[in-house]
């Protein structure tokens, strides 16, 4: 493949550290592996965000780059020595700590909350990680935090020393720790002479950290318009990580110049960003309406449905079921599905019923509801207002239905049609035809009202899931109640124009009324 201009100027670089802003699309991992090909002398190392990418990633670089998760790295020098004794870490592990008094479940909730951060942290000591965490915290759960912080730190060192004795299962994240401390991540970094760091803008502290310390040639891509997993603690390395050279990728291979407009004048609008500007490709034809239509049978392509929450994905999933359309699900949602089943027990009252112990700990459906609200624990928020809303008699049953087709099986002949995804699973993936549900318009309305400091990354949500279409894009007209009004104007050129003559006929995105050449 003949590199872009943009391309060339990365591969003829010679920084030390240097900084890749790439938009959505526009090819960060053609580049990377184009840098690792011109330098086949050179012992790479290529950090991904999870293992599907590693395992994506494997397949297409030489084999001169080592590639790997920051657990997996980890776990070549430590992680190993811990394999009969991996297991899930969850805020029910922190409540004997507590017993049996009035607030326990918010003390193993937050306690749960403090260790998973320290874990992930650059810091070696418990105590030092008081001042970072509490800036995560929520104004509400801050004077709780500072009152109990003695007892907090107590309840996670004893349970730390317990997997350390492997007197119980350890999470993933515990070698981690003990890698870094060790001072083996510095270690091992020093054994490459390039590092190439992908998805720079969701890194772990952990991670950050170990990068700072490093003398290396390292390369980051990323971003920042794309971190979307705050609620996991990432940091931003593409603006923490002092850099020498700064680079751009901004002509998206994956879609025209349409969608490419919509992102642009989004980001733009919402950011207060007027430089941020993607390119479209110039041999894709891509397409934009405003209405909330279904992804619509053409042929062998793509279709998808993306939501905020899962709660506006069950609820798609009910839907699609009544209208009798086939579909499935982006990932594995059995364990989200039954959780939510035994809040629906809980509901019920049938606590025997229940299989998810921190579920079961529960006295009642209110006091599961308080908890989630007040803890910001969104997951189980969700699958409170799922019950609320869905939970009738027959809720049980739909739960193995959609169980099964979770697991990718399905009762009926017809072939799997729609693709229904969270955003945050979604990312990384593309489709050619895309649905944004309205919860994504609702989240980022909520976000604004209340001066949100959660109100950027909804934008970010929103920048992610526009810019997984690769030909069609459909938005709700909610959308158009956002922001300025150079973004209202833009999106009531779409009303302005005669509805589709036909199924499959898309109308192509206007310009704002006085606007003159690109966006």
């Amino acid at each position: 493949m003949k590199p872009t201009s943009e391309q060339e100027a990365i591969l003829d670089s010679r920084g030390r550290v240097i900084r890749i802003n790439a938009r959505a699309g526009t090819g960060k991992t053609t580049t990377l592996l184009m840098l690792a090909e011109k330098h086949p002398d050179k012992r790479a190392l290529y950090l991904v965000f999870n293992r599907k990418a590693r395992e994506a990633a494997q397949k297409q670089f030489p084999t001169s780059v080592q590639v790997h998760t920051v657990h997996s790295l980890a776990y070549r020098r430590e992680g190993y020595r811990w394999k009969e004794n991996l297991g899930v870490f969850s805020p029910v592990d922190m409540l004997p700590a507590f017993g049996r008094e009035k607030a326990a479940h918010h003390l193993a909730g937050i306690s749960h909350q403090y260790l998973t951060y320290f874990l992930n942290s650059q810091h070696t000591r418990l105590e030092s990680a008081v001042e970072d965490f509490y800036r995560h915290l929520s104004p509400e759960l801050k004077p709780f935090f500072e009152k109990q912080a003695g007892r907090i730190i107590q309840a996670c060192r004893d349970i730390a020393t317990v997997w350390n004795r492997r007197e119980k299962p350890c999470p993933h994240d515990f070698y981690l720790k003990l890698f870094h401390k060790s001072g083996q991540f510095h270690q091992e970094l020093d054994r490459y002479d390039l590092i190439l760091v992908d998805e720079a803008q969701d890194l772990s502290p952990i991670m950050l950290h170990a990068l700072q310390g490093c003398r290396r040639r390292i390369v980051l891509v990323g971003d920042s318009h794309q971190q979307i997993y705050s609620f996991r603690y990432a940091t931003d390395a593409m603006e923490r990580l002092a850099c020498d050279e700064d680079f751009h990728l901004t002509l998206s291979f994956r879609f025209g110049s349409a969608i490419a407009e919509l992102a642009s004048l989004f980001i733009q609008e919402a950011k207060q960003e007027k430089k941020f500007h993607i390119s479209g490709n110039p041999e894709k034809s891509s397409c934009v309406s405003l209405s909330p239509v279904q992804p619509s049978r053409t042929g062998t392509a793509s279709r998808a449905i993306l939501t905020r929450t899962n709660l506006a994905l069950f609820s798609k999933a009910i839907q699609l079921r009544s209208e009798g359309k086939s579909f499935h699900f982006e990932r594995d949602l059995q364990h989200v599905l039954f959780r939510t089943l035994d809040v629906y027990w809980l509901s019920r009252g049938q606590k025997d019923r229940i299989r998810d112990v921190f579920i079961g700990s529960f006295a009642s459906f209110g006091q599961l509801e308080d908890y989630a609200e007040s803890m910001g624990d969104f997951p189980l928020t969700g699958m409170a207002q799922i019950v609320k809303r869905h939970g009738h008699d027959a809720f049980p049953a739909l739960v193995f239905e959609m169980s099964d087709l979770a697991r990718g099986r399905t009762t009926s002949e017809t072939p799997k049609d729609i693709t229904l995804s969270t955003i945050h699973t979604a990312k990384g993936q593309q489709y050619d035809e895309v649905t944004i549900d309205v919860d994504i318009a609702e989240n980022i309305s909520a976000a604004a009202q209340h001066e949100s400091p959660q109100y950027e990354e909804e934008i970010n949500i929103a920048y992610v899931a526009f810019t997984r279409a690769v030909q069609r894009l459909h938005l709700p007209s909610a959308f158009q109640r956002l922001l300025t009004v150079r973004w209202k104007d833009y999106l009531a050129g779409f009303m302005d124009q005669p509805a589709p003559k036909k199924p499959g006929f898309f109308r192509r995105s206007p310009k704002p009324a006085g606007h003159k050449g690109k966006l």
